[in-house]
């Protein structure tokens, strides 16, 4: 009998943890990041990704965000298939993430935090420092929006003369996150 009791305890004690850390996790798979070169062009050079992961642990501030490359989408069809095969070269290298954590960051405290970290795309790993994003806390739902500027040089992506003046030296990326408390279920 013992031996049960100390079986049930050992497995209360995982489950117990296990629902603990469950409860200060948050994501999302349907989050969306869009750039724009905010370029007045004929065609202008913009795309939406509405399928973005992402993970926040909200008691460590830590996050990561997941987006496959491919998944922008761009109004222009012969734009999209460039970007995928000549610029992001997505077959190569499928994804873009970040990984890092938000500075100075309180549970439960709606802010404008900064977010440090590293953001890789075309197989270019970039540190990123004191990226402010909104972050506002609602019930069981974590919202994390803002801009930021990347620099196309910065990935090494070569940009052939004939069309440099449409391409921008400088891409605004906009982010909106919407991260639910994960509840996982065993």
């Amino acid at each position: 009998m013992k031996k049960h009791g100390n079986l049930l305890c050992c497995l209360w004690i995982v489950l117990a943890t296990q629902s603990f850390y469950s409860q200060q996790r948050f994501l999302t798979r349907t989050g969306r990041i869009a750039f724009d070169s905010k370029l007045d062009t004929f065609v202008p050079v913009k795309a939406k990704n509405n399928s973005v992961s992402a993970i926040l642990n909200s008691k460590t501030g830590d996050i990561a965000v997941l987006a496959f490359v491919n998944a922008f989408n761009f109004k222009n069809a012969l734009m999209q298939e460039h970007f995928n095969e000549s610029y992001a070269e997505s077959d190569q290298f499928p994804k873009a993430t970040f990984t890092g954590s938000i500075a100075n960051f309180r549970p439960n405290s709606s802010n404008t935090y900064f977010f440090d970290g590293t953001l890789s795309f075309h197989g270019i790993q970039k540190s990123l420092r004191s990226i402010p994003l909104d972050v506002v806390f609602k019930e069981n739902i974590v919202q994390i929006s803002g801009e930021l500027s990347l620099y196309v040089a910065d990935f090494d992506i070569k940009v052939p003369k004939i069309i440099s003046r449409k391409i921008p030296e400088k891409i605004f990326v906009s982010i909106d996150l919407s991260l639910e408390k994960a509840n996982k279920k065993f």
